[in-house]
């Protein structure tokens, strides 16, 4: 999804518009945080304001790089917003999209049937 397509649903959400996610974009953002190490940057960017990428990597032990990449996966999941000051990048958690997650997810685990996709149940 397109960072065009987030600044609407965040325009719909403060609205008081329900944007639902399709399918495709819950599995997007589902294998984002399904790696264990991003759902931990994920989390730690969730418990601050803002934090920089090097201050994540101090947190981690892993590579800045690593750090890197994966903040690149939460960004284009549309879950982080990257912020450039000088040479330094600093994120920060995009709540609208979360809780557009959790409702969309919980919606579409309540409302669609496995037969609807072609899927048997046992």
């Amino acid at each position: 999804m397109s960072k065009h397509v987030y600044r609407n649903i965040d325009k719909h959400l403060k609205a008081g518009v329900i944007v639902r996610m399709d399918d495709s974009e819950l599995v997007r953002i589902a294998k984002a945080i399904a790696d264990p190490t991003r759902f931990a940057i994920l989390r730690a960017i969730a418990s601050r304001e803002e934090i920089s990428c090097g201050q994540l990597a101090e947190l981690f032990p892993i590579a800045q790089a690593t750090v890197s990449h994966h903040l690149n996966v939460l960004a284009n999941a549309g879950l982080v917003e990257m912020r450039k000051q000088g040479q330094h990048h600093y994120f920060r958690l995009q709540r609208e999209t979360v809780q557009q997650f959790g409702d969309s997810l919980l919606h579409s685990l309540t409302t669609h049937f496995p037969e609807e996709h072609g899927v048997n149940r046992a």
